[in-house]
């Protein structure tokens, strides 16, 4: 009898990458040889110790595809996929703000009403720690569309890209959701990639956590834990928590539920080094993408000053996977005070490294949203936002646009007796700003703070200040965990952080 699985990501509705070989693969049993069809192309593909792959050739856009993959010689497919859409398709990816929940974004009573566009497909890949595990989790493992049910519970910022952009290039957009809450970046990486200093602290400082570990006790404690976890009342509690609830409600919640069983670092943790590649990633590649969407940092802050290279080694860790040199799109962590005993004091340090990684990584490109940061909540409320600012970069960098994308970066200044002039990049015609005064700025010289008077803006900032020395001036903007930025370039984007020493 012949049986034959393909990876969970080949469903009805499904989108493939336009414009790059279209890569099939799976497991089959009582077959030796399998032809694929799709799009006027029928290839063969030998099956191998229960395996096979093969590539169907580049395909322009196009809706309405069949894809058959038939058996031997026979003349009947085994499997019909249809519903099929060619296009472009991004992988949204990171922490708890990319899986933020649609439904819980400050435009969400505006979003449900938008007319449905079946251009958009989207798929969550099955949140799985450890092998064998099973999770009841019916929002994953299916293409779907706006105003199905998993909508509700999609990555605000991927969708929000989806629709943003799609409306630009005219061709269907997927996006396939490949993200986790609280994860840091190493557990999305292959171990060999932690290897070296400075990144094989991540591996250290989970040995040291095992030490002294009962590996029975371990296993006990997490499956447990896992069955709380995987328990409907606590899903539908937790979604609520994270994203839905004010600070005051979320504390009163972690009270009621503070003798709950909780999961221990190890084998079974979603958050081990390289466990998430193994269980998440690992399963899509190498289905062919057109980019990665990455908001992710957050769980870093401790190790802050290395994450350029963490980042760094992850993006090529993801590209060797792929063997694509995938452009990267990511977001600058925004301004955040407090949320349940986690503080943003470390967050300049990361967002300091974040702009290494766009600088220095050639495919990638940064939106800031210094912009919309909340002092107590770790988790932005406006995610459309984003999704439009990640759209509008790759307009520029993946599409070609001749249009302002970037956010202002500063490029250097002088001084003229009391005034200092500052200039920038990716301005427009002028900078400009929300309010009366330019927020979140601070000039000092010699340890005193200098007020300023007066300023001016055009494609350059210029500061009047009463009095200064023949000291040096050290200006600082946005250069702390939780700061407030209004100033602005033409295209609404707001001016990225940095200190700047004006001789």
């Amino acid at each position: 009898m012949t049986r034959i699985k393909l990876p969970e990501i080949f469903q009805n509705g499904m989108i493939v990458q336009r414009n790059k070989k279209i890569k099939i693969w799976g497991e089959a049993e009582g077959a030796w040889r399998l032809t694929v069809s799709f799009g006027g192309d029928c290839v063969s593909a030998d099956v191998k110790d229960g395996k096979f792959y093969c590539e169907i050739p580049a395909k322009e856009a196009a809706c309405g595809q069949t894809l058959e993959i038939f058996a031997d010689e026979k003349k009947e497919p085994h499997i019909v996929l249809e519903d099929i859409c060619i296009g472009d398709i991004y992988i949204a990816a990171g922490q708890s703000n990319m899986e933020y929940f649609l439904r819980y974004d400050a435009h969400w009573n505006e979003i449900k009403e938008w007319e449905q566009n079946d251009m958009i497909r989207m798929f969550n890949c099955r949140r799985i720690a450890y092998p064998g595990q099973y999770r009841e989790l019916p929002d994953c493992g299916s293409w779907f569309k706006e105003h199905d049910y998993q909508w509700e519970s999609f990555s605000a910022p991927g969708y929000t890209f989806a629709r943003a952009i799609q409306q630009v290039i005219g061709v269907p957009v997927g996006i396939i959701g490949c993200n986790w809450g609280g994860t840091p970046a190493c557990a999305w990486m292959e171990t060999s990639y932690l290897n070296e200093e400075p990144l094989s602290v991540f591996l250290k400082e989970y040995e040291e956590t095992l030490k002294s570990a009962d590996e029975e006790e371990i296993r006990q404690r997490s499956l447990k834990a896992w069955e709380y976890e995987d328990s409907y009342l606590h899903q539908i509690a937790w979604r609520a928590m994270m994203y839905g609830m004010n600070e005051q409600d979320q504390e009163r919640w972690l009270l009621e539920t503070a003798d709950t069983p909780l999961l221990p670092m190890g084998p079974y943790h979603h958050y081990r080094p390289s466990g998430l590649y193994e269980m998440m990633l690992k399963d899509l590649a190498p289905f062919s993408v057109k980019g990665v969407l990455w908001y992710q940092g957050e769980s870093d802050a401790g190790h802050g000053e290395i994450y350029d290279k963490t980042f760094s080694a992850l993006i090529r860790c993801w590209r060797d996977l792929w063997q694509d040199e995938l452009p990267f799109l990511f977001v600058q962590l925004a301004p955040f005070g407090k949320w349940l005993g986690i503080g943003g004091e470390d967050y300049p340090v990361v967002r300091e490294s974040q702009e290494r990684v766009a600088k220095n990584v050639p495919g990638t490109g940064m939106i800031s949203i210094m912009d919309l940061g909340m002092y107590e909540d770790i988790h932005p409320k406006k995610k459309k936002e984003v999704g439009e600012r990640l759209a509008l970069l790759a307009r520029g960098l993946i599409y070609g646009e001749d249009i302002l994308c970037e956010s202002p970066e500063f490029k250097g200044g002088e001084r003229d007796g009391n005034q200092i002039r500052l200039h920038f990049s990716h301005t427009g015609e002028k900078l400009h700003i929300k309010g009366n005064f330019i927020k979140s700025l601070c000039a000092e010289q010699g340890g005193i703070v200098r007020s300023v008077k007066e300023f001016r803006l055009d494609q350059d900032l210029l500061l009047f200040f009463d009095t200064l020395t023949e000291e040096p001036v050290e200006i600082r903007f946005a250069k702390k965990g939780y700061c407030e930025v209004n100033l602005f370039n033409e295209a609404d984007l707001p001016v990225k952080p940095f200190t700047a020493v004006i001789i």
